[in-house]
């Protein structure tokens, strides 16, 4: 099974509800109907070396760009199926919008070292950085910070998941 990196923008008071109510993440990034609210996304199995290249650390990092993708505050008792849940307030993704802003995905893949990636066990294993590769990388890049904007520009939250 894979590792998927999910993101789910979320009101302020849909954030009040799963802080007080932890389990109820769950229904808002699984509906029983199935279908995940528009803004919703999903940038598969790209998470890992995202974060890898924004922060230079395998798991780790500082500031707004750590927050990107395995940042946030985590859920107790939650389980998305990779660990807890965790959001983001939304001042902290007005940060993390204005940090992504100022990387541009050539930037980011300058950072990319097929050795360095292999070494720090970034999953999946196996990064070459061919040219397939690579445009996965920055369409998912520049769809995160499409959603990072978006959710800044409008006051919301955000929910951090790997499923």
């Amino acid at each position: 099974m894979s590792m998927i990196g999910n993101y789910l923008p979320l009101s302020p008071a849909e954030l009040a509800v799963i802080v007080q109510n932890p389990p109820q993440a769950e229904a808002l990034a699984y509906p029983e109907n199935g279908d995940l609210p528009p803004d919703a996304l999903d940038i598969d199995k790209s998470w890992h070396l995202i974060h890898f290249l924004l922060n230079g650390e395998t798991w780790g990092g500082d500031g707004p760009l750590s927050q990107v993708v395995l940042g946030g505050t985590e859920l107790p008792d939650t389980d998305a199926g990779y660990g807890p849940f965790r959001y983001l307030r939304p001042e902290e993704v007005q940060a993390t919008s204005q940090a992504l802003a100022a990387v541009s995905s050539e930037e980011l893949l300058s950072r990319f070292d097929a050795d360095r990636a292999h070494e720090a066990e970034i999953y999946p294993q196996g990064w070459s950085g061919d040219d397939g590769e690579r445009e996965y990388v920055q369409s998912n890049f520049q769809s995160l910070q499409q959603l990072y904007s978006k959710a800044a520009a409008t006051g919301k939250a955000m929910l951090l998941y790997l499923s």
